[in-house]
């Protein structure tokens, strides 16, 4: 994605003469008329920082303030909901036996398969469609696809689990069982995401923040009981963490329960709704598999030359990278119907100068932390796994550091082309990455083990990077897609 100049919302929604927002916005300004364009909004003298900004960037003070408050809660919220993660997984890591670690982690990378289908057929086409067509009904909408939910996931749920049990007859009892827990619970592991786009569609990160922070709660008082009860293992702690995922999502969807008028538009129908989502994810879907293979086939690979040790020690070194990289997803899951908006009334030039801005501003940003794993790798991973899983390479770690950097970029270019409705193409920048995971590195993990891993993953991001963002840079006003 390509950093744009224009991060407002409502402002931009309702363009207006003295805010400028008009089809002219496209326009490169100079700073001289910048200061011309916003003659109805105050530079207080109190904030000198963001009347430059103001200037700078040509966007108006209120828009600027306006980003910052949703930008804030959606970080909080992707925070919140990753440090429930983030923080299950320590806990995890320095409670279980490395084998018994390394099981949950398998499963839950194979639950990443599912989950990138599910974002592909409904989170994705929610952030598109619910701020855009779907806006004036959007609580119709979201009913017809929490039904959609259940009456395709239970089903699935069923069918797949035999062949979950036939593939766990390779690997331990342990991971036998939380393969398991994972199929069976996934109607509700993936319900938190179902409900969590919702909020992001109706840019609302500040009830998502609420959502989080007793999603937080739950799933750490879950693996707290578990382990004080005896009965902590990566079966239950999957469990305990479907139901922290229920008991939220039935919060946040409560307030989608009615419309305005109690019942459905006659235009609303379910047919067209989900034809939607179809038209938009059917090669969504393609990329989520395009996607899950260079970033979880290493824990695939890892189990039989190395053991589940090796794939716990894996996953502990990536808990040290998912801070950042949330904080990224947090800011593209925000972006993407703020990009819809803003294509559809200033253009889409200006959608690009504010994906290409975003780049800008993330890779700095990465490499200072980046910087500071490297340095400070021993004593963190002494302090977060109690002694566990510290005798690990400063450049094992480096690799590590690179993901949030490579991984951003390719999220940041991604969000761009679905809030023009151009998913296919992002198809085709993960294809090259999976390409590069099978040729490449495959050979590098079965031979370098877990430093191989953490390297190949960074090198798979890539070849995305350089497809998506040739892919952005040929996408003019004409091919615009109308929500």
């Amino acid at each position: 994605m390509e950093p744009e100049i224009s991060l407002g919302t409502k402002a931009i929604q309702m363009p207006d003469a003295n805010t400028g927002s008009s089809a002219a916005g496209d326009k490169a300004v100079s700073v001289a008329p910048a200061v011309h364009i916003l003659p109805g909004v105050a530079l207080a003298p109190s904030e000198p920082a963001l009347r430059k900004l103001s200037i700078l960037w040509d966007i108006p003070i209120d828009r600027i303030r306006a980003w910052g408050l949703r930008g804030a809660s959606s970080i909080l919220q992707q925070g919140l909901f990753a440090g429930a993660h983030f923080a299950t997984n320590v806990l995890l890591a320095r409670w279980l036996s490395p084998v018994s670690y390394g099981a949950f982690a398998l499963a839950y990378s194979l639950f990443l398969l599912p989950l990138a289908f599910y974002g592909a057929l409904f989170s994705e086409p929610m952030l598109v469609y619910g701020p855009g067509r779907h806006a004036g009904d959007f609580s119709s909408y979201i009913r017809i696809l929490l039904r959609a939910h259940f009456l395709m996931l239970i089903p699935a749920s069923l069918l797949i689990a035999p062949l979950g049990l036939l593939l766990a007859q390779f690997y331990t009892r342990e991971f036998k069982l939380a393969l398991l827990s994972v199929i069976v619970m996934s109607p509700l592991l993936l319900l938190i995401w179902f409900s969590r786009g919702a909020l992001y569609a109706q840019l609302n990160p500040h009830a998502g923040a609420v959502a989080g922070a007793f999603y937080f709660i739950l799933l750490l008082f879950s693996v707290w009981l578990l382990r004080s009860t005896g009965n902590l293992s990566p079966a239950s702690a999957l469990v305990g963490m479907g139901i922290g995922s229920l008991l939220v999502s039935v919060g946040c969807l409560y307030r989608f329960r009615r419309t305005q008028k109690g019942q459905l538009r006659p235009e609303l129908k379910t047919a067209r709704v989900l034809s939607d989502h179809w038209r938009y994810g059917r090669w969504a879907v393609l990329t989520a598999i395009a996607v899950w293979i260079p970033a979880n086939i290493f824990y695939a690979l890892l189990p039989g030359r190395f053991g589940l040790e090796s794939v716990a020690l894996l996953r502990a070194l990536m808990n040290l990278m998912y801070p950042l990289l949330h904080t990224v997803t947090a800011i593209v899951l925000l972006l993407i119907p703020i990009l819809v908006r803003q294509r559809e009334t200033v253009g889409l030039q200006t959608m690009k100068r504010t994906v290409l801005q975003l780049v800008v501003l993330l890779v700095p940003v990465g490499i200072l932390y980046l910087c500071f794993l490297v340095a400070f790798h021993g004593p963190i991973l002494r302090l977060v796994y109690a002694g566990r899983y510290s005798n690990v390479s400063a450049w094992t770690i480096a690799f590590v550091g690179l993901l949030p950097i490579t991984g951003g970029v390719a999220g940041i270019l991604g969000a761009a082309l679905r809030a023009i409705e151009r998913p296919h193409l992002i198809f085709w920048g993960y294809l090259a990455s999976t390409v590069m995971a099978l040729v490449a590195g495959v050979p590098i993990t079965l031979h370098y083990g877990v430093a191989g891993a953490a390297f190949a993953l960074a090198l798979d991001d890539l070849p995305a990077i350089a497809v998506i963002a040739l892919c952005l840079s040929g996408c003019g006003d004409t091919q615009v897609v109308p929500a």
